[in-house]
């Protein structure tokens, strides 16, 4: 492949990810939805009560990471990212019809969440395939261009939904996704990677040779912890800066963008860090991030807001750094033949994340108080400095 083609392809990669990156606008979307609901149905319907269904789009979006990997691997993207850009749209416009919790489970939790997983496993894999010379960089940069659009569709959709309403302006994200993730998909022609399958003593193993490895527990239980804590707040963060500090909707609504803005960051700079001093060093960092953030979350009061929005930075900082290393890191663990299919696998932990995360607010906040919740996450979180120790003596072992 021509230098040039797959500069090209990366900047498609970028696009589509931006594009995605609408789907951590969750706290917009449930604010009004959950005002929506409650018009409709004549009856308080809260945004905490919507909290399951980011739980099962969080979920399913590794699940169609596997099917998405797998196809990938085989056919190449091109077939993955017009699946997973159909599943995008019509998520969107089944939450813009929607009257009731049911049809928004449908649209965010199972076909926004299943289509976004298969788009970005797809588009972060290729990336890492085609620059072997700097992997970190490469699927670090796709996986920032989805925190950039977290950062900037969550207040284009809040303003959006001020000036026309929520109904069209989900609308409006389902034919933008539709229209963008498909052009790009005619453009993108990459023959699939072709390997015979591995083994364990090999150094390009698929996914059965993968989880049979010793490592591959360290590196599963590494990605729940530094997942778990970001995505306990993704879905909360607007709710928690209201009720624990008690700012107004605007300033609140510019909590995510915070959160956004150090996650879309982290995900670059930890590529690239990642490709001087390693993979696991840069995912520690993270672990530390997460930890130091937990504890300044937990020490803001009412108006203490620079003390929240520092461990929001840290919490999305912690995210952003795994995100943007683990493609790399199991690339480079497992080898590149199988990359899409491997992570897929990986990143059922990013399920369990998204399951547990949510629900330790869900089942430990009263009356505005979330110091249970992050003290559990604090102890969960120290987990994660043992399981990059022991990841690091299995790449130390490997070398």
């Amino acid at each position: 492949m021509r230098f040039e083609k797959r500069w090209v392809y990366l900047f498609l990669f970028w696009l589509i990810n931006f594009c995605l990156g609408s789907f951590y606008a969750w706290s917009v979307y449930s604010s009004w939805l959950s005002q929506h609901y409650s018009d409709v149905a004549q009856a308080t319907i809260t945004t905490a009560s919507l909290t399951y269904i980011f739980s099962i789009g969080a979920a399913l979006n590794p699940v169609a990471m596997i099917t998405g990997g797998c196809l990938s691997d085989r056919f190449g993207p091109k077939i993955v990212l017009f699946a997973g850009g159909f599943m995008v749209a019509l998520g969107y416009f089944l939450m813009a019809i929607s009257d009731s919790p049911s049809l928004l489970l449908l649209g965010y939790g199972i076909a926004l969440g299943m289509g976004s997983g298969a788009c970005v496993i797809a588009t972060v894999t290729t990336a890492v395939k085609l620059f072997p010379e700097m992997r970190g960089f490469a699927g670090g940069s796709v996986s920032a261009f989805y925190g950039v659009g977290s950062i900037c569709l969550a207040p284009v959709a809040n303003a959006f939904a001020q000036q026309m309403g929520i109904s069209t302006t989900l609308i409006v994200f389902s034919a933008v996704c539709l229209i963008v993730i498909w052009t790009s998909a005619f453009i993108v022609n990459i023959k699939p990677t072709t390997a015979k399958v591995s083994t364990e003593n090999s150094s390009d193993l698929n996914w059965l040779g993968m989880i049979k490895t010793a490592r591959f527990g360290s590196m599963f239980v590494l990605f729940v912890v530094v997942t778990l804590s970001p995505l306990m707040l993704f879905s909360q963060t607007v709710t928690v800066a209201q009720a624990q500090i008690h700012l107004s909707l605007p300033v609140a609504v510019l909590s995510i963008s915070v959160l956004a803005c150090a996650n879309t960051m982290a995900r670059f700079l930890a590529g690239i860090l990642s490709d001087r001093i390693g993979r696991v060093n840069t995912i520690t960092i993270a672990v530390c991030l997460s930890l130091t953030g937990l504890g300044l979350l937990s020490l803001a009061g009412n108006g203490d807001q620079w003390l929240f929005f520092a461990g929001l930075i840290c919490i999305g900082a912690c995210f952003g750094s795994s995100v943007g290393v683990f493609p790399s890191y199991t690339a480079e663990q497992f080898g590149v033949s199988h990359t899409s299919m491997n992570y897929g696998v990986l990143a059922l932990a990013f399920s369990v994340a998204g399951l547990i995360g949510p629900n330790i607010i869900q089942l430990t906040v009263t009356n505005g108080n979330y110091q249970t919740a992050y003290q559990a996450a604090m102890m969960i979180s120290t987990l994660g400095l043992v399981a990059a120790y022991f990841c690091r003596r299995f790449e130390l072992k490997t070398k």
